[in-house]
Protein backbone atom coordinates (compact mmCIF):
# COMPACT_ATOMS: atom_id res chain seq x y z
CA UNK A 1 0.00 0.00 0.00
CA UNK A 2 0.62 3.53 -0.93
CA UNK A 3 0.35 6.73 0.77
CA UNK A 4 1.42 10.46 0.58
CA UNK A 5 1.36 12.35 3.40
CA UNK A 6 2.31 15.62 4.59
CA UNK A 7 4.44 16.95 7.65
CA UNK A 8 1.65 18.19 9.71
CA UNK A 9 0.05 14.97 10.19
CA UNK A 10 3.14 12.37 9.73
CA UNK A 11 3.46 12.36 13.41
CA UNK A 12 0.07 11.36 14.10
CA UNK A 13 -0.17 8.93 11.59
CA UNK A 14 3.36 7.24 12.61
CA UNK A 15 2.08 7.12 16.30
CA UNK A 16 -1.23 5.43 15.10
CA UNK A 17 1.03 3.04 13.51
CA UNK A 18 3.25 1.96 16.27
CA UNK A 19 0.46 1.41 18.38
CA UNK A 20 -0.97 -1.24 16.42
CA UNK A 21 -0.10 -4.55 17.08
CA UNK A 22 3.32 -5.12 15.82
CA UNK A 23 3.05 -8.20 13.79
CA UNK A 24 0.39 -6.75 11.98
CA UNK A 25 2.22 -3.20 11.18
CA UNK A 26 3.28 -3.16 7.78
CA UNK A 27 7.01 -1.85 6.81
CA UNK A 28 7.38 2.11 7.21
CA UNK A 29 9.39 2.97 4.20
CA UNK A 30 9.96 6.91 3.67
CA UNK A 31 11.90 9.47 1.63
CA UNK A 32 11.60 13.02 1.34
CA UNK A 33 9.78 13.45 -2.89
CA UNK A 34 12.25 14.07 -5.93
CA UNK A 35 11.51 12.84 -9.43
CA UNK A 36 12.57 10.62 -10.63
CA UNK A 37 13.34 8.52 -8.18
CA UNK A 38 10.20 9.11 -5.19
CA UNK A 39 7.09 11.77 -5.97
CA UNK A 40 3.25 11.58 -5.98
CA UNK A 41 1.84 11.63 -9.35
CA UNK A 42 -1.82 11.28 -10.68
CA UNK A 43 -2.61 10.29 -6.67
CA UNK A 44 -0.01 7.78 -6.90
CA UNK A 45 3.13 7.18 -5.60
CA UNK A 46 5.73 6.33 -7.82
CA UNK A 47 9.20 6.50 -9.02
CA UNK A 48 12.57 4.42 -9.69
CA UNK A 49 13.06 3.65 -6.07
CA UNK A 50 9.57 2.55 -5.06
CA UNK A 51 9.20 0.40 -7.94
CA UNK A 52 12.76 -1.34 -7.06
CA UNK A 53 11.44 -1.59 -3.64
CA UNK A 54 8.25 -3.15 -4.71
CA UNK A 55 9.49 -5.70 -6.50
CA UNK A 56 11.85 -6.69 -3.64
CA UNK A 57 8.90 -6.62 -0.98
CA UNK A 58 6.80 -8.53 -3.17
CA UNK A 59 9.23 -11.57 -3.54
CA UNK A 60 9.75 -11.33 -0.02
CA UNK A 61 5.94 -11.58 1.13
CA UNK A 62 6.43 -8.04 3.04
CA UNK A 63 3.41 -5.33 3.31
CA UNK A 64 4.69 -1.65 3.53
CA UNK A 65 3.36 1.61 3.05
CA UNK A 66 5.48 4.76 1.59
CA UNK A 67 5.35 8.18 2.77
CA UNK A 68 6.47 11.19 1.20
CA UNK A 69 7.70 13.79 4.14
CA UNK A 70 9.13 16.96 2.77
CA UNK A 71 11.48 17.34 5.83
CA UNK A 72 15.01 15.44 6.20
CA UNK A 73 15.19 16.33 9.30
CA UNK A 74 11.79 14.74 9.97
CA UNK A 75 12.69 11.87 8.25
CA UNK A 76 15.73 10.95 10.40
CA UNK A 77 14.20 12.05 14.05
CA UNK A 78 11.42 9.44 12.85
CA UNK A 79 14.11 6.39 11.45
CA UNK A 80 16.54 7.40 14.94
CA UNK A 81 12.88 6.65 16.78
CA UNK A 82 12.36 3.25 14.77
CA UNK A 83 9.02 4.73 13.73
CA UNK A 84 10.39 4.77 10.06
CA UNK A 85 11.87 1.27 8.71
CA UNK A 86 13.51 2.52 5.46
CA UNK A 87 14.56 5.77 4.64
CA UNK A 88 14.61 6.03 0.55
CA UNK A 89 18.31 6.74 -1.30
CA UNK A 90 20.56 8.85 1.29
CA UNK A 91 24.16 8.77 1.08
CA UNK A 92 27.05 7.70 3.42
CA UNK A 93 28.37 9.68 5.77
CA UNK A 94 30.02 8.98 9.49
CA UNK A 95 27.14 10.43 11.73
CA UNK A 96 24.13 8.89 9.74
CA UNK A 97 25.72 5.03 10.13
CA UNK A 98 25.33 5.72 13.73
CA UNK A 99 21.66 5.33 13.51
CA UNK A 100 21.52 3.94 9.95
CA UNK A 101 22.37 0.66 8.19
CA UNK A 102 23.45 0.79 4.88
CA UNK A 103 23.08 -2.16 2.62
CA UNK A 104 26.60 -3.34 0.18
CA UNK A 105 24.19 -2.68 -2.63
CA UNK A 106 23.72 0.47 -4.16
CA UNK A 107 21.99 0.95 -8.11
CA UNK A 108 21.54 4.70 -8.34
CA UNK A 109 25.05 6.81 -8.54
CA UNK A 110 24.04 10.62 -8.75
CA UNK A 111 26.13 11.91 -11.26
CA UNK A 112 26.86 15.27 -12.65
CA UNK A 113 27.42 15.17 -16.40
CA UNK A 114 28.06 18.10 -19.45
CA UNK A 115 24.72 17.86 -21.08
CA UNK A 116 25.83 18.98 -24.67
CA UNK A 117 23.21 18.98 -27.73
CA UNK A 118 22.29 15.39 -29.84
CA UNK A 119 24.34 17.49 -32.65
CA UNK A 120 27.22 17.93 -31.41
CA UNK A 121 28.13 14.33 -30.38
CA UNK A 122 31.13 13.64 -31.04
CA UNK A 123 32.46 16.89 -31.33
CA UNK A 124 33.50 17.08 -27.84
CA UNK A 125 34.80 15.55 -25.47
CA UNK A 126 36.03 15.60 -21.51
CA UNK A 127 38.75 13.86 -19.80
CA UNK A 128 40.17 17.08 -17.85
CA UNK A 129 38.71 20.53 -17.57
CA UNK A 130 41.19 21.31 -20.49
CA UNK A 131 39.08 19.47 -22.59
CA UNK A 132 36.65 22.83 -22.25
CA UNK A 133 38.47 25.71 -22.45
CA UNK A 134 37.22 26.35 -25.93
CA UNK A 135 33.52 25.74 -25.43
CA UNK A 136 31.33 28.22 -23.21
CA UNK A 137 30.03 26.33 -20.13
CA UNK A 138 26.89 27.36 -18.34
CA UNK A 139 26.82 27.27 -14.50
CA UNK A 140 24.30 28.56 -11.59
CA UNK A 141 24.89 30.69 -8.92
CA UNK A 142 24.05 28.72 -5.84
CA UNK A 143 25.30 24.95 -6.54
CA UNK A 144 28.66 24.05 -5.72
CA UNK A 145 29.81 21.71 -8.38
CA UNK A 146 32.97 20.98 -7.18
CA UNK A 147 36.03 23.78 -6.77
CA UNK A 148 38.22 22.36 -9.71
CA UNK A 149 35.05 23.64 -12.14
CA UNK A 150 35.19 27.03 -10.47
CA UNK A 151 39.08 26.88 -10.21
CA UNK A 152 39.48 25.55 -14.02
CA UNK A 153 39.10 29.27 -15.76
CA UNK A 154 36.80 28.29 -17.86
CA UNK A 155 34.41 30.52 -19.97
CA UNK A 156 31.49 30.54 -18.06
CA UNK A 157 28.28 32.12 -18.87
CA UNK A 158 26.37 32.58 -15.27
CA UNK A 159 22.26 32.11 -14.63
CA UNK A 160 20.36 32.17 -10.93
CA UNK A 161 18.04 29.80 -11.89
CA UNK A 162 19.28 26.44 -13.02
CA UNK A 163 15.76 25.78 -15.03
CA UNK A 164 17.18 28.22 -17.92
CA UNK A 165 20.00 25.94 -18.72
CA UNK A 166 18.61 23.41 -21.27
CA UNK A 167 16.44 25.86 -22.68
CA UNK A 168 19.94 28.26 -23.01
CA UNK A 169 21.78 24.74 -24.52
CA UNK A 170 19.17 24.32 -27.03
CA UNK A 171 19.50 27.74 -28.34
CA UNK A 172 23.58 27.74 -28.74
CA UNK A 173 24.20 30.27 -26.38
CA UNK A 174 26.27 27.67 -24.10
CA UNK A 175 28.01 24.50 -25.55
CA UNK A 176 27.62 22.60 -22.89
CA UNK A 177 26.71 22.56 -19.00
CA UNK A 178 26.95 20.40 -15.76
CA UNK A 179 23.40 18.61 -15.08
CA UNK A 180 22.39 16.22 -12.63
CA UNK A 181 22.14 13.58 -14.68
CA UNK A 182 19.21 11.35 -13.95
CA UNK A 183 17.15 14.16 -13.12
CA UNK A 184 17.87 16.11 -16.64
CA UNK A 185 17.13 13.27 -18.38
CA UNK A 186 14.11 12.46 -16.64
CA UNK A 187 13.19 16.33 -17.77
CA UNK A 188 13.54 15.76 -20.87
CA UNK A 189 12.15 12.48 -21.57
CA UNK A 190 9.00 13.62 -19.65
CA UNK A 191 9.32 17.33 -21.53
CA UNK A 192 9.78 15.48 -25.21
CA UNK A 193 13.07 16.80 -25.69
CA UNK A 194 15.34 14.03 -25.09
CA UNK A 195 16.63 13.09 -28.53
CA UNK A 196 17.84 16.76 -28.74
CA UNK A 197 20.34 16.10 -25.85
CA UNK A 198 23.51 14.14 -24.93
CA UNK A 199 26.09 14.34 -22.44
CA UNK A 200 29.43 13.35 -22.29
CA UNK A 201 30.20 10.44 -20.67
CA UNK A 202 32.46 11.26 -17.73
CA UNK A 203 31.05 12.76 -15.07
CA UNK A 204 32.31 15.82 -13.02
CA UNK A 205 30.81 14.16 -10.04
CA UNK A 206 29.31 10.94 -8.78
CA UNK A 207 28.39 9.59 -5.45
CA UNK A 208 26.42 6.43 -4.54
CA UNK A 209 23.08 6.59 -3.06
CA UNK A 210 21.55 3.64 -1.06
CA UNK A 211 18.36 2.61 0.69
CA UNK A 212 18.71 2.06 4.12
CA UNK A 213 17.47 0.66 7.36
CA UNK A 214 16.99 1.92 10.87
CA UNK A 215 18.85 0.24 13.92
CA UNK A 216 16.17 1.05 15.55
CA UNK A 217 13.15 -0.65 13.79
CA UNK A 218 11.42 -3.68 15.43
CA UNK A 219 9.92 -4.23 12.33
CA UNK A 220 9.32 -8.39 12.78
CA UNK A 221 10.50 -8.47 8.61
CA UNK A 222 13.32 -6.57 9.06
CA UNK A 223 15.66 -9.16 9.37
CA UNK A 224 14.41 -11.09 6.77
CA UNK A 225 14.68 -7.83 4.50
CA UNK A 226 18.12 -6.76 5.13
CA UNK A 227 19.45 -10.64 4.57
CA UNK A 228 17.54 -10.81 1.07
CA UNK A 229 18.37 -6.82 -0.06
CA UNK A 230 21.67 -7.30 -1.49
CA UNK A 231 21.19 -11.02 -2.93
CA UNK A 232 18.03 -9.28 -4.61
CA UNK A 233 19.65 -6.37 -5.90
CA UNK A 234 22.29 -8.18 -7.51
CA UNK A 235 19.95 -10.25 -9.25
CA UNK A 236 18.29 -6.87 -11.16
CA UNK A 237 21.19 -5.51 -11.81
CA UNK A 238 22.42 -9.10 -13.83
CA UNK A 239 18.74 -9.55 -15.56
CA UNK A 240 18.36 -5.93 -16.33
CA UNK A 241 15.20 -5.54 -14.55
CA UNK A 242 16.81 -2.19 -12.55
CA UNK A 243 17.57 -0.48 -15.91
CA UNK A 244 14.18 -1.18 -17.60
CA UNK A 245 12.87 0.90 -14.42
CA UNK A 246 14.94 3.52 -15.14
CA UNK A 247 14.29 3.59 -18.61
CA UNK A 248 10.55 4.14 -17.45
CA UNK A 249 11.41 7.28 -16.33
CA UNK A 250 14.59 8.80 -18.38
CA UNK A 251 14.29 6.99 -21.49
CA UNK A 252 17.40 4.80 -23.36
CA UNK A 253 20.63 5.76 -22.28
CA UNK A 254 21.36 6.87 -25.45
Amino acid sequence: MLRNIGLFCICCLLAGMWHTSVAARPLIIAANPQAPFKYEADGQVRGIDIEVMDEILRELAIDYEVLLIESDQRLQVEAKAGRIDVLLLYSQNEERRTFLEYPSESYIDLDWNFFIRAEDRGKFTFSTFDDLRSMTIGATHGISYIPEFWDAGLQLQLVSENSLQIDKLLAGRIDAVPMNTISTLHHAHIGGYRNQIDFLPKPMKSKAYYNVFSKASTHPDMNKLKAEYDRIIRRMKDDGSIDQIKTTYIGPSS
